[in-house]
């Protein structure tokens, strides 16, 4: 019996587009489904079923009617509207239970559901549901229209009219609610894409800075290495010239102490010494000496030119005693 029932659940939509808000369209879309809400009990139930379903369809495309009339619309035909609920996989008897959460599917599919649902020929429930919040926004009882004489007729339900103007009002604040939200989410994309914009800007702007500084401190250490080549260049050519000063220095060392020395040997011989001030002067040049090698050792310039000219005066000093 389900499975008969589901054949009976036949579901329209139709979408209701309204002006567009902004740069973006905003759209109100009403999908209309029928249902038999009804249990067959016996085989007449099951013969009546047939009439009930000629009551729902008409009364669908009463309303689709209405609808089209009343502002500008959009129709999906029959393949459209079931493959969107075969996308959901909505059953029949979940597809139009707010309670069961299955409304919650549609979202971003429908704003509202018009549940048309009967379980006897004659009278019908027509329901607004809002699918956001599951709510019902609009509920009109149809009766399908008879003669004086008891004669079914297929003119339009006097609920039509009403239920569908209930409907627009209803859509109307959904749409500005939506305009407004899509305002928001502008206002919003436009916010952090300037945020974006001025945190690129300020990434570049320290990417710059930092390429700056590399560069002034590449410059920098460039200016202090070729002045630290200049510098070693002079104080190589300043070694250079007081080199042959030192060698000759040096000689001169070297012969007052193999004079001073013999003649030390000699009147050690015989019971004699150096005066003082003149081993008082061999002293002071050997300092000078060791000093002056030392200077140049550490390629310290100043020294080694200044030292050279104690030791010279020492071993002149030395030479006057002679």
């Amino acid at each position: 019996m389900q499975s008969i029932m589901r054949h009976f659940a036949i579901a329209f939509i139709f979408a209701w587009f309204c002006a567009p808000a902004s740069a973006q369209q905003v759209t109100i879309s009403v999908g209309s489904v029928t249902k038999y809400s009804g249990i067959a009990t016996n085989e007449q139930d099951i013969k009546d079923i047939k009439a009930l379903n000629e009551f729902l369809n008409t009364l669908e495309s009463q309303l689709a009617k209405e609808f089209l009339t009343r502002g500008d619309i959009d129709y999906l035909d029959r393949m459209n509207t079931e493959a969107i609920f075969n996308e959901l996989h909505l059953s029949q008897n979940s597809a139009f239970n707010a309670s069961s959460g299955a409304l919650r599917g549609l979202l971003g599919r429908l704003d509202f559901l018009v549940v048309i649902d009967s379980a006897e020929p004659t009278t019908a429930r027509v329901r607004l549901i809002d699918v956001e919040s599951g709510a019902v926004k609009a509920i009109e009882t149809c009766k399908r229209k008879s003669s004086f004489f008891g004669i079914t007729q297929e003119g339009v339900p006097d609920c039509v009219a009403p239920f569908v103007t209930r409907a627009r009002d209803v859509a109307r604040v959904k749409m500005a609610a939506k305009a407004e939200r899509l305002r928001q989410k502008a206002a919003q994309d436009q916010a952090t894409k300037q945020k974006s914009a001025a945190e690129q800007k300020a990434l570049i702007k320290e990417q710059q800075k930092a390429r700056a500084q590399a560069e002034s401190q590449a410059n920098e250490q460039a200016r202090a290495l070729a002045q630290a080549q200049a510098e070693k260049a002079a104080l190589d050519d300043q070694i250079s010239a007081l080199r042959p000063d030192f060698d000759d220095a040096v000689a001169r060392l070297s012969s007052a102490n193999d004079f001073w020395n013999n003649l030390s040997r000699q009147l050690a011989s015989s019971g004699q010494s150096l005066r003082t001030d003149v081993r008082t002067a061999l002293n002071s040049a050997n300092s000078d000496g060791n000093r002056c090698e030392a200077f140049l050792s550490q390629r310290n310039a100043n020294g080694v030119e200044t030292c050279l000219a104690k030791l010279n005066r020492d071993l002149d000093k030395l030479d006057g005693f002679k």
